[in-house]
């Protein structure tokens, strides 16, 4: 099973591609690290993102994209625009993709035997949370 983690920050989705395969987890190089909404208010940049992200998965041949979740209200609330490129990644269609809460990713990485380091797996630093996300979501379907 090959997942998608992605973390909405800004205007930008951050990635991380983990595969699961015989109990094994594998990390695939990849093309991209981040996508950009460079134009949030018309409707051709946001259509250019979402296909891009779609033939990116696509390409990878990924079967689930997990968008961690982000707070509605409060400080570390989620922006506008985040929610409206989660919405234009909900909308590809032909893929399984899902808003999981930290919640659930908490008990994923819970049940892990180790937690994993980004660096050490060759993403950035900044792609740690989206690695979490995919780890997590693999782990809490493993331990099924």
């Amino acid at each position: 099973m090959r997942v998608c983690g992605i973390e909405l920050i800004k205007n930008e989705a951050v990635i991380a591609v983990m595969e699961l395969k015989n109990g094994l987890y594998d990390v695939p190089a990849v093309r991209r690290n981040k996508f950009l909404l460079v134009d949030p208010i018309n409707t051709a940049p946001l259509k250019k993102f979402q296909f891009e992200v779609s033939q990116f998965l696509k390409d990878y041949k990924v079967d689930t994209v997990v968008i961690k979740q982000r707070t509605l209200q409060g400080k570390f609330a989620g922006g506008a625009l985040t929610f409206k490129m989660e919405a234009a990644l909900q909308l590809i269609p032909n893929i399984n993709i899902l808003v999981v809460s930290l919640t659930y990713l908490k008990e994923g990485l819970s049940k892990a035997q180790n937690k994993p380091n980004a660096v050490a797996l060759g993403f950035k630093k900044f792609q740690e949370p989206a690695m979490l996300a995919a780890f997590g979501y693999l782990e809490h379907k493993l331990s099924k």
